[in-house]
């Protein structure tokens, strides 16, 4: 097998044991792997928190690790729709769901995916108008927050409600249009 896949499986799988071992302490968060035979892809749940307009909501996520990890960022995505300045609404360049934060966008290999992941929970509570993927929800942010919160309430409650059936089976595209 290849020096830095087997490399980059015992990363891996050191931070997938202390991440399980470990827990977060203030972040509803859970871990699994896809596939059992495959340490490379990973599936999160992250529970939006309660002093936000995410409260009650309930979010997948996908980490996916290359073979040159730690030396390469992992992909992270929201595979349940998720209305944030940070985080990729449409399909395009980038993936969809795909998150975008410091610690991915100027990686470097003493990062963990523990790390990744305390900074995708912080997005909760604040979003980064100045890095967004796309300009209106970067203004509205700015300078409509209430608007901008009760849309995230309003998607959160859409797609991301604890009492729906089938919370990550989003395949298509994402569907922002806001009719309260």
């Amino acid at each position: 097998m290849n020096p830095k896949r087997l490399e980059a499986m015992k990363r891996i799988r050191q931070e997938y044991d202390d991440l399980r071992d470990n827990p977060i302490s203030n972040i509803g968060l859970c871990i699994g792997l896809v596939d059992e035979d495959d340490i490379f892809v990973w599936k999160c749940t992250m529970f939006g928190p309660r002093d936000t307009p995410y409260s009650g909501g309930l979010f997948y996520l996908t980490v996916k690790f290359t073979q040159d990890y730690p030396q390469v960022a992992p992909e992270v995505c929201f595979t349940t729709p998720i209305y944030h300045v940070n985080i990729n609404p449409v399909d395009g360049e980038q993936s969809l769901g795909h998150v975008c934060i410091s610690t991915l966008n100027w990686w470097k290999p003493e990062y963990t995916i523990k790390e990744v992941l305390n900074n995708i929970y912080a997005l909760f509570y604040m979003g980064n108008p100045d890095s967004p993927y796309g300009i209106d929800r970067a203004d509205e942010l700015k300078n409509h927050k209430d608007l901008y919160d009760e849309k995230v309430r309003y998607f959160v409650k859409k797609y991301a409600s604890t009492n729906r059936t089938n919370k990550d089976d989003y395949s298509g595209k994402w569907d922002f249009t806001y009719n309260p």
